[in-house]
């Protein structure tokens, strides 16, 4: 039998507490990710160049501007071309911009200078060199960041004797403990298999993730990216001109709350996503 107690706490928290609500930035996700609390592990996932560090970034950007405290670990790119990118959504410049400075003027280097100020005043901490799982524990616990990212799960240092989908679920249970122990929510990017690109429908499914069905079990958000013009960039027709600039994010797992999915736009020039545009009908 429950404890008497426990009961009534959990009934103080739920018609009582004030629960601090999961706020990406985007309403509609937001508000299917209502029940999300601290200490949960979220996983983002999609084929290589869909946008997993754009739309990871543009999730990390929006809390930032609500002044909370974040943690990155940046295991595919060093800290100053992470930067370019975060630069490139803060100060709205075209990456291409950033990465060949015969494309700069007097104009851009202003807003360059302006997004550098902005992103300065950040409580952000970006770390390029930790690979294995105890440094990174150690970092969270001394940081006690409220949120933590890491780019990308396939690049984690795993123990060479184990094999790969056993060595990816003991990383994903330690970093699920992680979040509880530290009272934070971890996002990771993580691969897809290249499976789906043998089907007629490419929108990614659960079943599709890289290496170790764990990493559905364990996480308590599973969102995966699908981009029409990813596929028929080079295609001509009037179904990608329709399509251009839309993004489906697809919630395939919530633990505590619905699964659908939601439309953004992708802004490919500066690797952000943002909230749709919608127009009135008279």
């Amino acid at each position: 039998m429950i404890d008497k107690e426990i009961l009534e706490n959990t009934f103080k928290q739920i018609t009582e507490s004030k629960t601090e609500r999961l706020i990406t930035g985007f309403n509609d996700l937001d508000s299917v990710l209502y029940g999300v609390e601290k200490g949960s592990l979220i996983t983002i996932s999609g084929r290589p160049s869909i946008g997993k560090t754009a739309f990871m970034t543009s999730i990390l950007y929006n809390f930032l501007k609500q002044d909370k405290k974040c943690l990155l670990f940046s295991l595919e790119m060093s800290i100053s071309r992470y930067l370019k990118r975060l630069i490139a959504q803060v100060g709205e410049i075209e990456l291409c911009s950033l990465n060949n400075n015969e494309f700069l003027d007097d104009r851009k280097k202003e807003k360059i200078k302006t997004a550098l100020d902005i992103i300065s005043s950040f409580d952000l901490s970006i770390f390029d060199d930790t690979y294995k799982l105890d440094e990174i524990r150690n970092k969270i616990e001394a940081e006690k960041p409220e949120y933590v990212f890491i780019d990308y799960l396939q690049l984690l240092e795993t123990p060479r004797k184990k094999q790969r989908s056993e060595a990816i679920t003991n990383i994903m249970l330690d970093l699920k403990q992680a979040a509880k122990e530290n009272n934070c929510i971890i996002f990771i990017n993580s691969q897809l298999s290249r499976a789906l690109e043998t089907r007629y429908d490419k929108r990614p499914t659960l079943s599709d993730l890289k290496e170790s069905g764990d990493i559905e079990n364990i996480s308590d958000v599973v969102l995966l990216i699908y981009r029409d013009e990813y596929y028929k960039a080079y295609v001509d027709d009037e179904d990608y001109a329709l399509n251009k600039g839309k993004a489906e994010i697809i919630i395939a797992k919530n633990k505590m709350g619905a699964i659908c999915t939601i439309e953004l736009l992708f802004r490919s020039p500066i690797a952000k996503f943002l909230e749709p545009i919608h127009y009135d009908v008279f």
